[in-house]
């Protein structure tokens, strides 16, 4: 039994044979992936998998007898040749299906757009300026480094950015994945029903990982960026992702750093250790890796919360590893409050850098601006 479960936006098949269906390529993709991993004895296609029509037309109608060779096996009560979104048929293909062989691969849609080496001057908060109340005080350094946007099979979470600095390229046997988590993608708009073929969301992994591998790159530190990019329906549970993730991260840097250097890896990436962050309600997700993934205690290093406590309804977490920053004074005055930081009205010599930060963008500056502050003097 498949401990995965996929999902359609729209019905697939001919309805009793004769009435088209809206065929979503990306749904027909979806059906005949699960019929492919579904035993030809309980009427899947398991025993001769991929072997598809290329011509959408046949591809329809192939399909669709498939689905009522499957119906018709199971004694389905409806034999209709359709399998609708949410519907018997499609819980029915769910249960029966073997997970698929867990493997990734890089992602280049052509044009460079998700896969470049990129020069970079990133600004951050100077360390020295962090403690106290006084005004943070903008730095910046050179870096450079390459990005590839992964495609994974087999895991709950199937969409991957990935950052390796130039610098690290020399060291990626010793390297520690960061695994930062952005907040929730509909509030960029990047939706569920676009999440299989990644449509849109190309500037939720531009943004981030730039924004979050810059500094990572900056501060010199031996680490790999890795963004699961997880669906907001996910944000609470990242299903079989918190049971194989340290695999599913094996074989995403594997891909990526074997698409920069073919010769940086002499076999399969591997780690002892992680370090953990996240954005605004990102927290979310990334407290239910920490407190769900299997063995995540054990192998993190630390976790950096950037502004958590900003969403709607607060964030109480404060994992024992973890470093807080929130944008907001200090209660006491203090700063910092044993593993927390506050930055809050302090951002003014940053409107020099984007106009308006210390008004309108400081809970966006918590992102782009302060992680060099925790990996400079809280990384191994």
């Amino acid at each position: 039994m498949a401990t995965q479960r996929v999902s359609i936006g729209a019905a697939v098949g001919l309805r009793n044979g004769v009435q088209p269906m809206p065929n979503r390529d990306v749904d027909l993709a979806i059906i005949s992936n699960l019929l492919d991993r579904i035993p030809t004895a309980s009427g899947g296609t398991a025993d001769s998998p991929g072997a598809w029509p290329s011509d959408r037309t046949s591809l329809i109608s192939e399909i669709a007898g498939q689905i009522n060779t499957f119906q018709t096996t199971n004694n389905m009560a409806s034999t209709d040749s359709v399998v609708d979104p949410g519907g018997g048929t499609l819980r029915l293909m769910n249960q029966l299906a073997a997970d698929p062989p867990l493997g990734a691969t890089v992602y280049d849609p052509g044009g460079g757009l998700l896969v470049d080496n990129v020069a970079s001057v990133p600004f951050f908060a100077a360390v020295a300026s962090m403690p106290g109340k006084g005004p943070l005080i903008p730095m910046s350094q050179p870096t450079v480094y390459s990005r590839r946007l992964v495609a994974v099979a087999g895991s709950s979470i199937k969409w991957f950015g990935v950052l390796v600095p130039t610098s690290v390229l020399l060291s990626i046997g010793s390297a520690s994945p960061h695994l930062f988590f952005t907040p929730t993608p509909i509030q960029g708009g990047y939706t569920d029903g676009n999440y299989e073929t990644f449509a849109g969301w190309t500037k939720l992994w531009d943004d981030y990982t730039s924004r979050i591998g810059g500094l990572i790159s900056a501060a010199g530190v031996n680490q790999v960026l890795v963004i699961p990019f997880y669906k907001t329906s996910q944000a609470y549970d990242l299903g079989s992702f918190c049971d194989d993730w340290s695999d599913v991260i094996s074989a995403v840097v594997t891909a990526a750093v074997n698409d920069i250097d073919p010769y940086a890896l002499r076999d399969t990436f591997t780690f002892s250790s992680i370090y953990t962050s996240s954005f605004s309600n990102g927290v979310n997700a990334h407290r239910a890796f920490q407190t769900r993934g299997v063995g995540t205690d054990n192998m993190t290093v630390r976790i950096f919360d950037l502004d958590g406590v900003a969403q709607t309804g607060g964030s109480n977490w404060r994992p024992a590893k973890g470093i807080i920053y929130q944008n907001r004074p200090s209660p006491s005055g203090d700063n910092p409050m044993g593993s927390s930081w506050y930055v809050g009205g302090r951002w003014a010599n940053f409107d020099m850098v984007v106009p308006n930060v210390s008004s309108r963008y400081s809970h966006w500056a918590c992102s782009a601006y302060l992680l060099y502050h925790g990996l400079t003097l809280f990384s191994n």
